[in-house]
């Protein structure tokens, strides 16, 4: 550990937690003592998140991490806690259309000039926002029940046809836009020419589609549980749920065809009442690798550090959202398209989705 890049007060709290095991100072009520919370998605995501992140910063600084799970809820509920002027939350995991939306409402604080500058030293700059940092890269992939299935569609258009790949599907409700981009890739719309995303023809293939979806799934819980009930045999589904599903016995083929690449990020609300400790977190997650590792062999998904993949086994990455061969195959999302069309875009697409 490069102990220059710890704040003074990270290093006073790592002090502390050797120091008071040993009987050499009195415990106390201080700050270093408050709980980090830190908001995420809940279920497989947070047990991941505890054993390679939580767990080992808590052991190495003693401040105690908790978190909230509010999947699909990030950006209403802290809204909500700043209209009331009570923000509970340190740190959001959240995606980063999510986040621009919170940053153009004011939720956001930037980060410190010093902490950007040793993040970027880091992890690179590419991994880093005036706001927050990368941490989950993740695909929304065309998942299939290869032994339930008939046959296992590997395209868009593929997923569209239900003649030939029958079966039950799964979507996710509350990814508009990559559904949007599904839809256009559906029809026929390539890859390199989807942004600026033709909403009106979108929405038109959905209509194909739509009576053929059976859930909508709105947690990434509720998509593995489905997959496992055999509720559906193919679906939409992050990368990361889909290796799961893997793990748990399911017969799951992926494919990363046109796949909308998006990634988390983690930011710290305004006024958030231990933002010390978050700012922290950012710096611990950053210059410690060997929790990415645990991250990734957990839940599948990218992070930040590169040098978290270099003990990964390659089957493993073979099959991550990140890794640049299958970000070659996907389309990155645009993310100034979802901030300039959001407010007209995503009403229509809550409207269309209870129609």
């Amino acid at each position: 550990m490069n102990t220059s890049r710890l704040s003074a007060r990270f290093r006073l709290a790592a002090l502390a937690a050797l120091l008071v095991p040993l009987g050499l100072i009195p415990t106390t009520t201080g700050a270093q003592d408050a709980p980090l919370t830190i908001a995420t998605w809940g279920g497989a995501y947070t047990d991941a998140l505890t054993e390679a992140y939580a767990e080992p910063f808590t052991a190495e600084t003693g401040v105690p991490v908790q978190f909230v799970d509010a999947p699909g809820g990030f950006n209403a509920m802290l809204e909500a806690q700043a209209k009331a002027n009570n923000v509970t939350w340190d740190l959001v995991d959240v995606g980063e259309e999510d986040a621009v939306a919170m940053i153009d409402a004011g939720l956001l604080q930037p980060l410190p000039d010093d902490l950007k500058a040793e993040l970027i030293e880091a992890v690179g700059a590419e991994n880093v926002t005036d706001y927050g940092i990368s941490f989950a890269a993740y695909g929304s992939v065309i998942a299939c029940n290869a032994a339930a299935a008939e046959a296992c569609p590997t395209t868009a258009a593929e997923f569209w046809d239900v003649e030939n790949f029958p079966g039950r599907r799964a979507m996710y409700g509350d990814g508009w836009s990559e559904n949007l981009m599904y839809a256009l890739l559906a029809d026929g719309v390539a890859k390199e020419e989807l942004f600026p995303l033709d909403v009106d023809r979108a929405f038109k293939k959905l209509d194909e589609l739509k009576p053929n979806i059976n859930v909508w799934w709105t947690t990434g819980d509720q998509s593995q549980q489905i997959f496992r009930d055999e509720e559906v045999v193919m679906g939409i589904l992050w990368d990361g749920r889909a290796h799961g599903l893997r793990d748990q016995g399911v017969d799951i083929q992926l494919s990363f065809e046109g796949s909308p690449i998006s990634r988390d990020l983690l930011v710290v609300p305004a006024n958030a009442p231990n933002a010390e400790a978050a700012f922290d977190f950012l710096r611990w997650y950053a210059t410690h690798p060997e929790g990415g590792k645990v991250w990734i062999e957990q839940i599948g998904y990218g992070v930040a550090n590169p040098d978290a993949y270099a003990e990964v086994a390659p089957e493993i990455t073979a099959d991550m959202g990140g890794s640049p061969d299958n970000m070659a195959r996907g389309v990155i999302s645009d993310v100034e398209w979802a901030r300039e069309n959001r407010e007209t875009v995503l009403p229509r697409w809550t409207e269309w989705l209870a129609s």
